[in-house]
């Protein structure tokens, strides 16, 4: 499943090299490539594999979204980092691709409260 992670200010945004230097830090085994597919909306890609389950995921140019395709354990996980990139004074909405759901993520949250803004909806 396709979940996004977007920004309610669109003014601001996290930049690819700090986006890119975070990845290299705290997920050490992902693939990390810039600027990929013929998308022009797409800026960074990265993939994960963990326990025999993957995550695809890109950032949108601008810095405000990022797309995840995994499940949705990974896909929490994912967010909940994206989320410490993030100044505390911006939103940042929780949903699938279907817009079937969307919550806001909030600094503290754990795995398990992002899993119940999908299952709870």
């Amino acid at each position: 499943m396709t979940y996004l992670a977007a920004f309610e200010d669109q003014s601001r945004g996290v930049q690819r090299s700090a986006l890119i230097a975070a990845l290299e830090r705290d997920w050490p085994t992902a693939t990390i490539r810039e600027q990929q597919g013929s998308q022009e909306s797409r800026d960074v890609v990265w993939a994960f594999s963990e326990d025999n389950r993957e995550l695809e995921g890109y950032s949108h140019v601008d810095g405000t979204c990022i797309y995840l395709e995994s499940n949705l354990d990974l896909a929490a996980r994912f967010v909940l980092w994206f989320r410490d990139l993030i100044p505390e004074d911006i939103d940042l909405v929780f949903c699938d691709d279907g817009y079937n759901f969307s919550g806001n993520i909030e600094i503290g949250m754990t795995v398990d409260d992002v899993r119940a803004i999908a299952v709870d909806s």
